[in-house]
């Protein structure tokens, strides 16, 4: 029984260009750009290579030796979900690809099969069944859990990205930043100010801070308190802060809800700030 499983793990490795092929031809009509009409000619290339490790994963679970069989599906989710994630390749039409494959793997088992009728029996045909798609069970399981993982360090990267460039600590002279805060103020953002913004004043030497928000056009109790308390953290750490561009909206809802500005230095707008503090004319080429 041992010999006739290594026989077809043999048969399906020799014949990895004839299923690749195979799989090649049909995947003209997949859905996606990636796999039916990618101008890229190197895409082909991965393709026929990451078709050959799938192949060679999935022959192995034939053989029935877990060791080898989990190696391979190792090697395989590391390569191929870092591919599809790479070339932004979408989740469903990774899926129908490997459903093709599954196709096309399993027809070269019936091959074999139907040449070597006389030597087999049922209960080994449905163990090949089983085996086989068991591991490929596995084999899009592992793929699914390694693309959600790799999707996620991608969104979160480009979160922090957004979030970094959302608090923009810009220095306009020696010791001297601009903060301009556009858009809406929720609390999450309101606690990245908090967290984010006296550490970036810290590190780059600023002593003087002029916040502008000029183009908020909503400030609700609970962020007006988190931007009071960002003024309060940057004062115990000597830097001398002002808030500029409150547009009228904004202030009567202040008003409203009870929030005292009086004991911060407001201007109207950013360029007031400036002017009034004699920053402006310290500026090269105003």
């Amino acid at each position: 029984m041992a010999s006739i499983d290594q026989d077809l793990y043999e048969y399906l490795i020799e014949n990895t260009s004839n299923i690749t092929s195979q799989w090649f031809a049909a995947k003209r009509d997949f859905n996606g750009s990636f796999y039916s009409n990618n101008p890229n000619p190197n895409i082909d290339q991965v393709l026929m290579e990451q078709h050959a490790l799938t192949i060679r994963t999935v022959a192995y679970a034939f053989l029935e030796k877990e060791t080898g069989f989990q190696e391979q599906l190792l090697l395989w989710t590391d390569t191929v979900p870092k591919s599809r994630i790479e070339h932004n390749t979408p989740i469903h039409d990774v899926i129908q690809a490997l459903n093709k494959t599954r196709e096309t793997i399993w027809l070269y088992v019936e091959y074999f099969a139907n040449d070597r009728l006389d030597e087999l029996s049922c209960t080994l045909i449905l163990k090949w069944s089983r085996l086989f798609n068991t591991a490929f069970d596995q084999l899009i399981h592992s793929f699914s859990s390694r693309y959600y993982e790799l999707a996620n360090n991608r969104l979160n990267a480009q979160q922090s990205l957004i979030n970094e460039l959302s608090i923009p600590v810009i220095p306009i002279l020696d010791g001297v930043g601009v903060l301009p805060v556009i858009g809406v103020i929720d609390t999450e953002r309101a606690r990245l100010l908090l967290e984010c913004v006296p550490y970036k004043c810290v590190e780059i030497g600023i002593d003087k801070l002029f916040i502008d928000i000029s183009a908020v056009s909503v400030m609700d109790t609970m962020v007006a308190n988190e931007m009071f308390h960002l003024i309060d953290v940057l004062q115990l750490l000597g830097i001398k802060t002002s808030l500029s561009g409150i547009r009228p909206e904004v202030a009567q809802t202040s008003i409203q809800l009870g929030v005292d500005f009086g004991n911060i230095s407001t201007f109207s707008s950013l360029k007031q700030a400036l002017l009034r503090t004699g920053v402006y004319n310290r500026i090269p080429g105003k």
